[in-house]
Parts: C-alpha cells; sequence; structure tokens
C-alpha cells in the first residue's frame, strides 16, 4: 500500500483552493532528543524533499522559553502558506507534547498527534498535498499510524531430518 500510495502521489497533482494557492497540509515534528530530525531524515530519504515540513527537536539543555517561541514561529509560518498544521510529537504527556498543545491553541487549523511513527509520516507525505481539512486528516492518520505497527515474527524452521543432529 505504501508504494502504491507513493506512485500514485507522484501522478497527482496540488488541487487548488478558492485562492488559487495549493491546498497542502503543513507538518511540524517534535520530540526529544535528535527524534524529529532523525525521522525527518528518514522520511526524505524514503519519500524525497518535503515543502512544509518543519522539525522542532527538544533538548534538555535547551531554555525551555527558546522551544516555545520556535515551535510557535514555525506553527505561525506554516499557517501563512498552509491550510492547516499537524504537529507531530514522540510521546504524549512529555515536554515537546505539552508545548506543541499549549502552541497550537493559538492557532486556527493545527491539530496534534502523538505516538508519531515512520510509517505514518512516510504513507501521509504524499496525501497532505490534496487534503484542506486538518481536522479529517488528522483523524486519518491516526489509523494510518496504527496500520504501520506490527509484531513481526520469525518462526524456527524445524530440522526436516528427524531428531536434531547433523545426520549422515
Amino acid at each position: 500500500m505504501l508504494l502504491e500510495t507513493l506512485i500514485l502521489g507522484l501522478w497527482l497533482l496540488p488541487v487548488k483552493n478558492g485562492k488559487g494557492d495549493s491546498v497542502m497540509i503543513g507538518y511540524i515534528l517534535t520530540g526529544h532528543g535528535r527524534f524529529s530530525t532523525g525521522i525527518k531524515d528518514a522520511v526524505e530519504m524514503i519519500a524525497g524533499p518535503q515543502e512544509n515540513f518543519y522539525a522542532v527537536p527538544f533538548f534538555e539543555d535547551e531554555p525551555l522559553e527558546s522551544f516555545k517561541e520556535d515551535m510557535s514561529k514555525k506553527i505561525r509560518t506554516l499557517s501563512q502558506s498552509c491550510d492547516g498544521v499537524v504537529i507531530f510529537s514522540d510521546l504524549m504527556g512529555g515536554t515537546p507534547f505539552q508545548t506543541a498543545m499549549l502552541a497550537a491553541r493559538e492557532f486556527k487549523n493545527v491539530e496534534v498527534i502523538s505516538g508519531t511513527n515512520l510509517p505514518l509520516l512516510v504513507e501521509s507525505s504524499v496525501s497532505r498535498l490534496n487534503e484542506g481539512d486538518v481536522k479529517t486528516f488528522s483523524d486519518k492518520l491516526i489509523e494510518t499510524g496504527r496500520q504501520g505497527l506490527a509484531h513481526a515474527q520469525l518462526r524456527i524452521k524445524e530440522d526436516s531430518r528427524g531428531e536434531g543432529g547433523e545426520g549422515i
């Protein structure tokens, strides 16, 4: 499905809104340490360079006020050029999540999602180009993120020669 989405996305042309601008949802990725920059790099390795996509990392030794200002600045920038903004956080309840929630309430059309994973971001990197309703899109993202989780197991191949040993 992911490959199909990416291939299909190459042929999609961005939809235009009533102002003649392309419809797009902006992305902000935040989290502890290098989480946001690392996953953003991985998304771009798989899906190519991303427009209107910012990483806002939170470092323990960074002043909280500086982190808050950076988050608000990125939301403001995306709000001016996109039809909505989704902020992806690594962990519900952590400082990056709390900061995102508080900053989001100061703007219209901003949603916050926690528990971000790579399949969610890669698969939605194409579909966000033609989305205009950030709330509906965010609801779809939750299901996409769930589908990206799997409990993969390798089965141990039984020895076809019977009871162990090397045989003759």
